[in-house]
């Protein structure tokens, strides 16, 4: 995608649709991007062709400015371009998903294109003065389509030149549309209403669009949910995994690169990226980089992080935060010390950044609140404090006091990393990650203030509660001392919303504490095997299905994983859950033969496959599977990346969970974990 052209030579109305039957509506903002001291980009969408203009002032009621054509960018849905007279290949074309149904199997929960009939205008506002408040109002022609009243404003950024003051919104995994989301925006709302400061920026770190990032789940779960803000407030995004089921980083393409109008050039601040999958931009003497760790190269190496670091020489800003999905540090639904995305961001990328002196690392990804403490160098797998932790306080200044550091950016001088994937997800906690100063498993969303050399760090629960304060003082010279046996949070199993179902040996080839409920004995195989790593135990079944259901669990499910590897090329096997018998369960099962995945329901012992879906996956070496219910849908995830959801014919019930498998499969399960449902 390209948001530089502009199509002054491109006549509107030539492209409009024959048909005047409807009446023209705007079914997409008005929504702000690409803010910078002297411009602002207002996007809008419609369901016909209008002659768009942006009025805008410094008062209410002079809106005495406005738009010109040639600084208008126009983007159609496919079936509008391809019915347009303008030359072929010359508009820019929203997404478009020709493959999204394949026969009779639907592919997709839902089609992820652009709806038919789409337009959509970017209006480039320039010639504006820095730190100023504007109204505006987006006209088609003479007529007002949305704006003109006090919602609609604008701000624009301090110069680079200007002292820090800025109030930043931050909100992770958000995109579900459901109550949780709503709650942690409207407490967010309330906190900023009584603190009398609404937020200059608000940063996205990554899904905001479930399941698979379609045009439509960001209308949903985004634009119609976050619009009171949006329309007066820039948000500067990350793209995370859901977002990249259907957009790319390397080709800039998809549903999420329609969505917003990002700096490639270094118009916004920093060096140019050449990319909006990553890039920078400043407010005032803040320097923001946001990096793409999903789909693209996170290697040293790699073009982003040779961008980042020739844009890091060249800082010289007083603050530095960066931002991306996946987060360096984490044991909430996520473990970095696991999962490769995670693991090469802080391996990788956590050293270019600590090198000039980066202040704050933000991510999403992992349903939790996690808080550092001020660290430096954790860059071991698995991560440990020891060494790494520069202040082992809690930076409350009502309690140990704020965090310190050398004014300006200071090489290796302490850096807090948070994780905020909190903002409407399911959360959950895996275990504790020993760098963490706070660690809630609760929805909320994070507040950071900064003024001068003070950064404030708020975290608001969805209830409106302040869970988390801290500060962060950049003053003068501070020198630190790794602590070497710094304050560890407390590791309690009771706060742990899973926990691992072990294997153990028992008599007649049955392990203890579980229970065959489906296959006769002597005509399956169990082994308990010994791995240093691993929870392993292989299971052949020779002629009948069989299925095997733990003695430890027995309820609702938040989430079941587990890594499953197969030893044949025949047969199926996975997980089973909601077991109330053999009769009465659910079953996701994956088959190496047919390279398909099978959700299947089983009621009074008659089977129905719910959902099948085709999956290209390496069968030849361990398999992760994450199955996670709600009310109306199950949501899976293989390896970390592939995802979807497919939709129930009734809601789960309470039960048993365990494994299974189809006659003549011969299978390994390691790490089976169950996280209990809230």
């Amino acid at each position: 995608m390209n948001h530089s052209l502009a199509f002054a030579w491109l006549s509107l109305a030539a492209l409009a649709s024959t048909s005047d039957s409807w009446a023209q509506e705007v079914t997409r903002g008005p929504y702000l991007q690409l803010a910078t001291p002297r411009s602002v980009v207002v996007v809008l969408r419609t369901n016909q062709a209008i002659d768009p203009v942006v009025r805008y002032g410094t008062s209410r009621e002079d809106l005495s400015h406005s738009t010109h054509s040639d600084a208008v960018t126009v983007r159609l849905s496919a079936d509008v371009a391809a019915t347009s007279d303008a030359p072929y290949g010359s508009i820019p074309v929203l997404y478009d998903e020709p493959d999204a149904y394949a026969g009779d199997r639907k592919l997709w929960d839902r089609n992820p294109s652009t709806p038919e009939g789409t337009w959509q205008y970017e209006a480039k506002v320039a010639g504006l003065k820095p730190a100023t408040k504007y109204w505006y109002a987006v006209y088609d022609g003479d007529r007002l389509l949305a704006g003109g009243d006090g919602d609609h404003t604008f701000t624009t950024p301090p110069s680079p030149s200007a002292p820090a003051d800025l109030r930043l919104w931050v909100v992770g995994d958000s995109g579900t549309g459901g109550p949780d989301q709503k709650r942690v925006y409207e407490a967010m709302q309330d906190f900023a209403a009584t603190t009398g400061r609404t937020p200059d920026a608000f940063l996205h770190v990554g899904d905001m669009a479930y399941g698979d990032g379609a045009d439509v789940e960001f209308q949903r779960h985004f634009f119609d949910v976050y619009q009171p803000t949006l329309c007066n407030t820039v948000c500067w995004p990350a793209m995370g995994n859901h977002e990249g089921h259907t957009s790319r980083g390397l080709s800039q393409f998809g549903p999420y690169y329609d969505a917003y109008v990002l700096p490639t050039a270094g118009e916004a601040g920093g060096l140019a990226s050449g990319s909006e999958a990553y890039y920078a931009f400043d407010f005032g003497r803040v320097h923001f980089i946001c990096l793409d760790s999903h789909d693209l190269d996170r290697s040293p190496d790699g073009a982003m992080a040779r961008w980042l670091e020739a844009d890091l020489e060249e800082n010289d800003s007083d603050w530095l935060i960066a931002f991306w999905h996946h987060p360096p540090y984490t044991k909430g639904s996520h473990d970095s010390d696991h999962e490769t995305a995670l693991v090469e961001m802080r391996e990788h990328i956590m050293p270019l950044l600590e090198a000039h002196g980066v202040d704050v690392v933000l991510s999403g990804h992992s349903h939790i609140y996690e808080r550092s403490m001020l660290i430096d160098g954790a860059y071991a797998t698995p991560t440990v404090s020891e060494g790494v932790v520069l202040d082992d306080g809690d930076g409350d200044p009502k309690g140990d006091g704020a965090y310190r550091k050398s004014a300006g950016l200071r090489p290796h001088n302490g850096s807090l990393a948070i994780v905020s994937g909190h903002g409407g997800g399911g959360v959950g906690r895996k275990g504790t990650m020993p760098i963490m100063r706070e660690i809630i498993v609760e929805h909320g969303s994070l507040l950071l203030d900064i003024k001068g050399d003070t950064l404030t760090g708020t975290m608001v629960n969805k209830h409106g509660a302040v869970r988390d304060e801290f500060q962060l003082v950049k003053r003068g010279k501070v020198e630190h001392t790794p602590i070497t046996n710094p304050w560890r949070p407390a590791h309690d199993p009771d706060l742990i919303t899973e926990m691992r179902l072990r294997w153990r040996e028992g008599k007649g080839g049955q392990p203890q504490g579980w229970s065959v409920l489906s296959g006769e004995p002597g005509r399956f195989e169990i082994e308990r095997r010994e791995d240093l790593r691993r929870n392993l135990i292989a299971v052949t079944s020779t002629d009948q299905p069989l299925l095997i259901t733990s003695d430890r669990f027995e309820g609702k499910i938040g989430e079941l994983e587990a890594h499953v590897q197969f030893t044949t090329s025949v047969g199926a096997a996975g997980l089973a859950f909601a077991c109330e018998s053999a009769d009465r369960l659910f079953a996701y099962v994956i088959s190496p033969e047919t390279r398909e995945a099978f959700l299947v329901q089983v009621i009074d012992g008659e089977r129905t496959v719910v959902g099948q879906r085709s999956i290209d996956l390496p069968f030849d070496k361990p398999i992760k599977i994450e199955l996670e219910p709600s009310p109306t849908a199950l949501k899976v995830q293989l390896n970390d990346d592939l995802e979807y959801t497919v939709p129930l014919p009734e809601p789960f019930q309470a039960g048993r969970v365990g494994v299974v498998l189809s006659e003549g499969t011969s299978v390994q399960f390691s790490d089976l974990v169950v996280e209990r449902s809230k």
